[in-house]
């Protein structure tokens, strides 16, 4: 009955970040549209990847809920690991893609507040701690920029990325202790609501 719980709870989170996701990938679109920024872009493409690797994940988990509701004997561990490595891919590209925005150009700016961009649980330590180390990059440039222009949007951006970051380090855990994937989950919501109040904030411009 527990695991039949972590199975719901985790496919319901994975959906509304998906959701989240797909939702800041369509308003970074939008502002790009309007502005031309080329980061808006990376924002668009890296959300949208990680959306579609969220959806996959949430999915999967899915299946493997209703297999296990109808053959409790199924074993699941090979399409629990297809998504979640699916996921990891998605995440580590994502995260890439934004890397290499600050790589080649340390401060790219949308209107008057610098722009930087994104999610989800994986159980491998190497994929995990990869997903880490680029998180605390762009968490850093995040920082870098609220510091030197001290606007809502980039403190916005800034808390976002460090939520994210702090829910990947509790998904890390997990295998340690079970209650820090609940609060990793609601970690990255909460990362990923606070990016899409920051382009919600843009295009109301």
């Amino acid at each position: 009955m527990v695991l039949f719980r972590l199975f719901g709870f985790d496919a319901i989170m994975v959906f509304i970040s998906s959701f989240i996701a797909f939702a800041i990938g369509y308003y970074a679109g939008k502002a790009f549209r309007m502005t031309s920024e080329k980061l808006l872009l990376y924002l668009n493409l890296s959300f949208s990847i990680l959306g579609v690797g969220l959806l996959t994940d949430g999915l999967t988990a899915v299946y493997a809920y209703l297999a296990l509701t109808s053959k409790p004997h199924f074993n699941v561990g090979l399409i629990l690991v297809v998504g979640n490595w699916i996921l990891s891919i998605a995440e580590i590209v994502a995260f890439s893609l934004l890397v290499y925005v600050y790589v080649k150009q340390a401060s790219w700016t949308v209107g008057s507040f610098a722009l930087t961009p994104l999610i989800f649980k994986t159980y491998n330590p190497l994929t995990e701690m990869i997903i880490i180390f680029l998180l605390g990059y762009i968490s850093l440039q995040a920082l870098t920029n609220y510091s030197s222009r001290k606007e809502a949007n980039s403190m916005l951006v800034f808390i976002g990325f460090i939520l994210i970051l702090l829910s990947h380090i509790f998904f890390f855990l997990t295998s340690t202790w079970i209650g820090s994937y609940i609060i990793a989950h609601f970690l990255q919501l909460l990362g990923f609501l606070s990016l899409l109040v920051m382009l919600l904030r843009v295009n109301r411009k």
